[in-house]
Order: C-alpha cells, then sequence, then structure tokens
C-alpha cells in the first residue's frame, strides 16, 4: 500500500507528516478537538432552514473558543464553509490575512450578509439531519 501524501491534499504537511496515515490520524484529532459545532451549539447557533444569525455573533463565538477568526464563506445568504486555520504545530490561527481585518476579510472578500443561515444538512438518503462533530467516542 502506497502513504504518499497525493498531489493536492496535504502536500505542504510532508516536512511534518512522513505519510498519509499520520496525516489522515493527526486530521481527526485535530477536528474533535476544535469541535466548531459544539462551539455554535453552546452559543445558540443551531443549524435551522428557517432562523438567521448575526454573523457578527458566530465570528465572535469561535474566536472566544479558539482564541483566532475563522474564514467564513457564505452562498445564498447562508453558511457554506467555515474554515479554521492552524499552524504547522496545529495550533489556531488568524484566517485574516490582515491583523485587525475587518468581518469582510474573514468571510471571503464579504460572501456574507450581516445575518445568515446555518442550514440543516441533508443526507445522501434525501432526510435532513443535524451535522456533528461530537468527540464523544
Amino acid at each position: 500500500m502506497d502513504f504518499s501524501l497525493d498531489k493536492k491534499h496535504g502536500t505542504c504537511s510532508s516536512p511534518v507528516f512522513n505519510n498519509e496515515y499520520d496525516y489522515f490520524l493527526t486530521t481527526l484529532n485535530v477536528y474533535f478537538k476544535y469541535n466548531v459545532t459544539k462551539v455554535l451549539n453552546e452559543a445558540g447557533y443551531v443549524p435551522s432552514n428557517t432562523e438567521k444569525y448575526p454573523l457578527g455573533g458566530i465570528i465572535s463565538a469561535i474566536e472566544n473558543a479558539f482564541h483566532a477568526s475563522p474564514l467564513i464563506v457564505c452562498s445564498k445568504g447562508s453558511v457554506e464553509e467555515l474554515r479554521l486555520c492552524f499552524y504547522k504545530d496545529f495550533t489556531p490561527r488568524d484566517c485574516a490575512i490582515k491583523p485587525g481585518a475587518k468581518i469582510d476579510m474573514v468571510t471571503s472578500k464579504g460572501s456574507c450578509p450581516k445575518y445568515v443561515g446555518l442550514p440543516e444538512s441533508i443526507g445522501h438518503d434525501g432526510f435532513q439531519s443535524r451535522v456533528s462533530n461530537d468527540a464523544s467516542l
């Protein structure tokens, strides 16, 4: 079995990881350690196909929990992606390009309105289900 890192994902991690297994295992550990879903739920931001939430509040909840600014990408007024950025030692860092950047800098060139939806996911079977990445395994 070839464990070499593919040509696109994880290529910058080669000084840190020697194989795909270590890369994947660390990715899972980081995913569970920095549980965005749990942070947002605890702050009162739960998935809903009808509710709109203040973008600034969502950003603040993430910043308060992880001490770093996320990058948020919206589509049609709803959060499509919420990205956390990390240093090579896997500690969170600001995704914004400039320190003290305005909300536009952390929302993919201003792609998000001031109030956004956090839609419930639609599973591959067509049924709605809430996304959760609880670390309680």
